[in-house]
């Protein structure tokens, strides 16, 4: 899915002789950029079911908003952050920050 960027993106301390394996870069961006490309399109849809936590999620609320809020287990309902309900949310996505280098 990113073998033209894998190539484009060859950094410049690259390099390739007869004994070494030049295709390891080219694959570890290509998993790189696809593993993070499918984390940021990963919706769910509330047809499917719900989140089962009640940690902060992204609640699209219409085809081109989302909101920030998150799911009450108990009273089965989406809720905004400042605590108002959400009635029209159409699907959901888990925040995931990055983690901090060490």
């Amino acid at each position: 899915m990113f073998e033209k960027e894998a190539e484009d993106n060859k950094p410049p301390y690259a390099f390739c002789s007869y004994n070494t394996k030049c295709e390891l870069w080219k694959s570890g961006f290509q998993q790189g950029a696809e593993f993070g490309y499918n984390k940021a399109n990963e919706w769910h849809n509330v047809k499917d079911g719900n989140p089962n936590n009640e940690n902060d999620i992204l609640c699209q609320i219409s085809k081109d908003e989302a909101v920030v809020g998150y799911y009450h287990t108990v009273a089965k309902r989406y809720i905004t952050i400042d605590g108002q309900d959400l009635y029209n949310v159409i699907a959901w996505k888990e925040i995931v920050l990055p983690k901090e280098n060490e």
